[in-house]
């Protein structure tokens, strides 16, 4: 494990402050309340009441069970029953037995035994079912040698409530004699548990601490990978609380910085182009027309009559025209790319602007398929030069597309960007063109200058946006030109222009 910063100390330090500090107040509370409560239930008013409600529910019981056998003991004793049984009246001795029962609802149950053979039987007309009731059986000796059995039942319900009083008084005398042990056992165990509550709390403290210093040191680390030129350091985004959302700052941040410095490098690069491309043309330029010029008087001032050096002569000043011809054209070119106007944006809607410029270069309609998204995707452009990209993006289109295929233009929104892909129907791109395509006086052409596609870029980036370049779903390349959205801009309230404009 390692060393235990500061940071994770002060976190350890506040959480077993927190969780010792109610401790003593807490112990004073418990012990005033333990003390009241004991007061209360162990005083010995409370025990004297609780015991006299112990005799009250014995005697009870036993008067009813001494009552039941005084009324037994009586009956078999009763020489009426014993002359009735003698002279075989049974109805009589019925009648006396039923007195019997009906004097004492406790009774159940009365039998009559002659020589062990059951003689009368009477039961209660009460519902007295086991469940509810205990029963007990007593019986006497009759002076003719019959018995006499009597059945009584209690009830359990009041059974239980004697045992359960009972029960309570000997766990009161318990507690109050084993009272100052047992409070002392209370203080210890709740001074454990309290002890493992500080614990947890240390460890809990250093799991915390760990998982929030580790995310703060993963920023620290690459902050400074960051500062030493690192654009391509990111962090792992944990959770949805501060930190997290700090990451995640971090990462949207460095994503900035990494698109930004490479817009930057790229657009340095293309400056420096630029310089070239205006020195050349300013070099290229100026002998051209000596050039020609010297051609032409040479070729009016020849009066000889050799057809062979005639011919031959016209032939190079043919040539000498034709090439200067192509050497005026590419100065045109590079002083174009050289003088590139500045952009000026203004906010537009996409699906509007790409409307507008097929409505313009109707030469495009027949093979040009646009899908507008269906609803305003407003961005900022400068309508003149984002025009020249998309012109150039769709002629590049359908020179690659093969058998005469058109080029499909659709618009959608993302986060924070509007997107207009350019779908040709081609052979698609090799790894070596897709990294070199837009460097200055790259082309796969004849007849190509390479600075087309250089323009293109410099252009969107100057938009602050982006041009990207994947394969078709099926065949062919699509050109990603993503614009930021103004919806966006003014989301974040940042209403500055992209630089370059």
């Amino acid at each position: 494990m390692s060393r235990i910063g500061k940071f994770e100390w002060k976190i350890i330090s506040a959480l077993l402050v927190t969780a010792a500090a109610p401790l003593l107040f807490t112990l004073l509370m418990v012990e005033r309340l333990v003390e009241e409560s004991m007061a209360v239930g162990l005083n010995e008013q409370v025990l004297s009441s609780l015991r006299a409600g112990v005799d009250l529910y014995k005697e009870a019981i036993e008067s009813r069970m001494r009552i039941v056998r005084l009324q037994g003991k009586a009956a078999a004793g009763d020489p009426r029953l014993v002359e009735a049984l003698a002279s075989d009246d049974l109805e009589r001795a019925r009648a006396l037995l039923e007195d019997l029962q009906a004097s004492n609802a406790s009774i159940s149950r009365i039998r009559l035994l002659v020589e062990d053979s059951e003689k009368l039987l009477l039961t209660s007309p009460l519902l007295l079912p086991q469940e509810e009731w205990k029963s007990k059986t007593d019986f006497w000796e009759m002076s003719d040698g019959s018995k006499l059995e009597v059945t009584f039942v209690i009830s359990r319900d009041f059974l239980e409530a004697s045992d359960a009083l009972r029960e309570l008084v000997v766990t009161l005398e318990d507690v109050k004699e084993n009272f100052q042990p047992w409070k002392m056992g209370y203080y210890r165990l709740f001074l454990f548990i309290y002890i493992w509550i500080l614990v947890a709390a240390v460890v809990l403290g250093v799991l915390l601490s760990r998982s929030v210093t580790r995310r703060v040191s993963q920023l620290v680390m690459a902050t400074r990978r960051a500062a030493r030129g690192d654009m391509s350091v990111r962090v792992t985004v944990r959770g949805g609380d501060e930190i997290g959302s700090l990451a995640e700052a971090f990462n949207t941040m460095m994503n900035e910085l990494h698109r930004n410095r490479d817009r930057i490098v790229y657009l340095e690069k293309i400056s420096s182009w630029q310089e070239i491309a205006r020195r050349l043309a300013h070099e290229i330029k100026n002998p051209l027309t000596p050039i020609q010029l010297a051609v032409q008087e040479l070729h009016r001032s020849y009066q000889g009559d050799d057809p062979a050096f005639t011919r031959k002569l016209d032939d190079s000043l043919e040539i000498v025209e034709e090439e200067v011809g192509s050497l005026r054209r590419m100065v045109e070119t590079f002083s174009e790319f050289a003088k590139m106007p500045s952009v000026r944006p203004s906010e537009t809607d996409l699906n509007a602007f790409v409307s507008d410029f097929l409505k313009l270069n109707p030469q495009y309609s027949e093979r040009v398929c646009f899908r507008p998204f269906g609803k305003p995707v407003p961005v900022e452009l400068d309508r003149t030069l984002m025009g020249r990209v998309l012109s150039n993006l769709i002629d590049n289109g359908l020179e690659a597309s093969e058998d005469g295929q058109g080029v499909e233009l659709e618009v959608d929104i993302g986060p924070g960007w509007g997107n207009l892909r350019v779908i040709d129907h081609g052979a698609g791109l090799s790894d070596e063109v897709r990294q070199s395509m837009f460097q200055p006086y790259f082309t796969t052409k004849a007849q190509g200058t390479g600075l087309g596609l250089a323009i293109v870029k410099k252009i969107v980036l100057q938009h602050g946006g982006e041009l990207l370049v994947s394969d078709g779903k099926e065949d062919g390349t699509v050109f990603i030109l993503r614009l930021r959205s103004v919806l966006a801009s003014d989301a974040n309230g940042s209403n500055a222009r992209p630089e370059g404009a």
